[in-house]
Order: C-alpha cells, then sequence, then structure tokens
C-alpha cells in the first residue's frame, strides 16, 4: 500500500465545539474594541470553512470597525480571543461532541504505518490545539496548517501538505494526499492543490453545496470505517 497523507479539517468534521470559536470572537471583540450589541453583526457572519483571520474581518465589517483599528489591535484581539476559547471550552457543554466515528476512525488510522495524518483548519494553530484538546484528540496530530500560517484556505493547505512530507521524509504523490471537511471551501482547497476531496456532511452546509462542490466522495459523517476507507483508497 502506498504511503497516504490524510487532512483533516476540525470544525464540523472532528469535533463540534457548541459555538465556543464563535462565542470567544464575541467576547474578544466585545473586551478589545468595548463593544455591547455582537450578537447582531456576529449572526451576519458565516463562520463554516473559513479562516479565522477573514472571520475576524467580516466581523469587524459588520460591527462597523475600520479595518485598520483590526489591524493595529489585532495582536491583542488574538490573545484575547484565545483566553476566551479557553474559558468557553472548559464550561460544560452537552452540545460539545466529538463527530460520530471520528474516535475509532483515528485509532484505526494512526494503527497503520502507510497512514500519516495531518490537520488543514482555518483555526490558528492555538486555537485548534485548545479545540482538539477539550477532547483528547491532540495526540493524533503532529503538525498540520493553520491559519495563523497563512489567512488563505488552499494555501493552508499546501502548507500542510509540505510540513507532513517534510516529516515524512518524502513528498507524498497528489493522488495520495486526502483532504477531509464539512464545507465546499475544504473541497476547493483539496482541488486546487490536486488533492483528493472527501465531504462529510456533518457539519452545518447543506448537502446540495457540497455535491455542487464535486468532492471525489460524500459522505454522511465518518461513521461507516469501511466506506471511508474505500473512499481513501484504503480498503483491505
Amino acid at each position: 500500500m502506498r504511503p497516504t497523507l490524510i487532512l483533516f479539517d476540525i470544525d464540523g468534521t472532528l469535533v463540534d465545539t457548541g459555538g465556543a470559536g464563535r462565542l470567544g470572537l464575541q467576547a474578544s471583540f466585545r473586551s478589545v474594541f468595548g463593544l455591547d450589541d455582537l450578537e447582531g453583526p456576529v449572526s451576519r457572519v458565516r463562520f463554516d470553512g473559513k479562516t479565522d483571520p477573514t472571520i475576524i474581518a467580516d466581523i469587524a465589517r459588520e460591527a462597523g470597525i475600520p479595518a485598520a483599528s483590526v489591524e493595529a489591535r489585532y495582536t491583542e484581539l488574538q490573545e484575547a480571543y484565545l483566553h476566551a476559547l479557553r474559558t468557553e471550552l472548559s464550561i460544560p457543554n452537552p452540545r460539545r461532541r466529538v463527530m460520530p466515528g471520528v474516535r475509532p476512525l483515528l485509532a484505526a488510522l494512526a494503527a497503520r504505518p502507510d497512514v500519516f495524518l495531518g490537520l488543514v483548519t482555518g483555526n490558528v494553530e492555538e486555537g485548534a490545539r485548545a479545540k482538539l484538546d477539550a477532547f483528547g484528540l491532540n495526540r493524533y496530530f503532529v503538525d498540520g496548517g493553520f491559519a495563523s500560517d497563512h489567512p488563505e484556505r488552499n494555501e493552508i493547505t499546501r502548507i500542510a501538505y509540505e510540513r507532513l512530507s517534510r516529516r515524512a521524509g518524502f513528498r507524498f504523490p497528489a493522488d495520495r494526499v486526502m483532504v477531509v471537511g464539512d464545507t465546499e471551501l475544504d473541497v476547493q482547497s483539496a482541488r486546487a492543490n490536486a488533492f483528493r476531496a472527501i465531504a462529510v456532511h456533518s457539519g452545518w452546509v447543506p448537502r446540495e453545496r457540497l455535491e455542487a462542490a464535486g468532492p471525489d466522495a460524500l459522505l454522511a459523517d465518518l461513521t461507516d470505517a469501511s466506506a471511508v476507507l474505500a473512499a481513501m483508497g484504503l480498503a483491505e
């Protein structure tokens, strides 16, 4: 079996944080810019598939905050976000969960010598690690691509590939690189890098939008391990 690199998205693919990221960003804008009424502006921003810098810019625009002000206080805003995110994740929430099938699938993939696992996410790395740590999933992912590397998702996917290739000591053939995600933006990032795209309808994007993106495989979730492995070309 040829070595295979599998790059997983986080939100809606691996875990559902119960809106911890959204609440964390809302709290950070409130503390840094002194805004009280943020529910309206934040509700008008689409989060799924976007990178943190893009989401921050969108919230700022909806809240009427000049881009120059955000840029000037970006470090402060990010630190406030990470603090608020960790605080939110420490609060029990029945909505918070690992997505169906994820734990057994990761355990099975990690046990295979021909499989290498990585992340490709719109979260900054500290935020990504905080989210995965809340569910005990960090141990499966030694590296990846993050929004702290680049604001554009296509480039994040390329960075993840380069990093994991360096760790493996060879370059994975493009047809043996899988991007697993729950939005059409995950599919587009795979296509932009000539990788295989596996979409899962476990997040918040309508199925027809995922279908229109043209993934190599579209699964309801990651519960059926045999179907997932077949989609990845790893069926024995």
